[in-house]
């Protein structure tokens, strides 16, 4: 552990990241130390671990300092580990957690499993060793736009607030979208239950279907987009006239579909208005 030393986080310049895994423990050796449950980051050129709950508490390590890297089994009530044996610390390293330690080897501890696509692709960088390509040791500040008005960050502080903010966006989308979905549903009842008045007129030939009902449901049609709805007196009853149908559903639904760029896939309203058959 001796080999960790303390960092912001914040990627390099020419620093790419690989992958991460959420509940790493570090072991120094064969011991415990504080360092428990946290997000393990694999960059082109570090091994990152960040608390998961201080995220201040950040220390990385070179991959240049790894020897070589071996798995080890879970057991019974143990994790999967990754043994990743160390060369010995350099003189010039920066501070860390610990200034010594007895063991020349450390243990990724993977509670939350993963380690298997992370053994995969930490072989790959040690193999690869990208850091010898790179330039390294300017990191990439955050600062203000002053048009614009936004931090501009690169690294874990500035993928988490990206991230914060889609989540709002998405959320205010998909608010709008059931807002939406709720007028729809309301025309929709209305459309449902003039169509069953003029079928039940229509089959038990009960009196003449009114001027006001024909307006009434032809200016619902239009109010959704059709001029020319599809029925079973021009494209029959077989297999083409359900085709025809769903296309038209589909034409509807798309328009307010991709404008509030969300697709609702537990709850889907179809609704198909025929003179003889209705389905809600």
């Amino acid at each position: 552990m001796d080999r960790f030393a303390w960092t912001s986080g914040l990627l390099e310049l020419g620093e790419t990241l690989v992958v991460q895994q959420r509940g790493v423990r570090l072991c120094d050796g064969e011991e415990k130390v504080k360092f428990d449950s946290g997000v393990l980051l694999l960059s082109t050129h570090r091994l990152i671990w960040r608390d998961q709950k201080n995220h201040e508490c950040c220390i990385a390590i070179p991959l240049s300092q790894i020897v070589f890297i071996e798995e080890q089994a879970a057991g019974i009530g143990k994790s999967a580990k990754i043994v990743v044996h160390l060369h010995p610390a350099s003189s010039n390293k920066e501070p860390g957690p610990f200034q010594s330690s007895k063991y020349s080897y450390i243990k990724l501890s993977f509670k939350e499993h993963g380690q298997i696509e992370f053994y995969r692709r930490l072989s790959e960088e040690i193999t690869q060793r990208r850091w010898e390509n790179m330039p390294t040791g300017q990191t990439i500040q955050v600062n203000k736009d002053p048009q614009a008005g936004r931090i501009r960050a690169v690294g874990i502080v500035g993928i988490e607030r990206k991230l914060e903010e889609k989540r709002k966006e998405t959320d205010k989308n998909i608010s709008e979208a059931f807002e939406d979905l709720s007028k729809l549903m309301e025309k929709a009842k209305e459309m449902v239950e003039l169509s069953k008045s003029i079928a039940n007129k229509i089959k038990e030939k009960q009196g003449d279907i009114t001027e006001d009902e024909t307006i009434r449901f032809k200016s619902y049609l239009l109010s959704m987009g059709i001029a020319n709805p599809v029925t079973r007196e021009t494209y029959g009853s077989g297999t083409h006239y359900h085709m025809q149908l769903a296309k038209q559903l589909a034409g509807i639904l798309q328009t307010p579909l991709e404008v509030k760029y969300i697709i609702l896939h537990q709850h889907f309203l179809c609704v198909a208005v025929d003179v003889n058959v209705f389905w809600l």
